[in-house]
């Protein structure tokens, strides 16, 4: 064991640090490909639930001495949290505004050619 946690939890520890690294580089090109800033945006709004799990990290390999480190992950979670609600409702707000924007069609009839 490092620290107090066994190796898979160490395991499931760090493979969710690299899992929102891999999350916040995708949404970041998939906003990139799409021409979508919010998108684009996104990777800023997960910085604090990934330094949230780093301080988990560190708190873990000092075998949980360093308090300070705790109370640090839980603001950062909350803070994590109301950033996800904020981007969530600008997110929600510019897609409202973008459908506003365009004219709305209505489908064709085709016509039927009879032979």
């Amino acid at each position: 064991m490092i620290g107090l946690l066994s190796i898979p939890t160490w395991i499931v520890h760090l493979g969710s640090i690299a899992e929102w690294s891999v999350a916040m580089l995708l949404f970041y090109l998939l906003g990139r490909k799409l021409n979508n800033v919010w998108l684009r945006r996104m990777p800023l709004v997960m910085i604090p639930y990934m330094l949230s799990g780093l301080c988990a990290i560190i708190y873990h390999i000092t075998i949980d001495e360093w308090k300070a480190i705790n109370v640090a992950q839980s603001y950062l979670t909350l803070i994590g949290s109301c950033c996800f609600a904020l981007w969530a409702f600008l997110f929600l707000r510019s897609i409202e505004a973008e459908l506003k924007q365009k004219p709305r069609q209505t489908p064709q009839k085709k016509e039927v050619q009879r032979g």
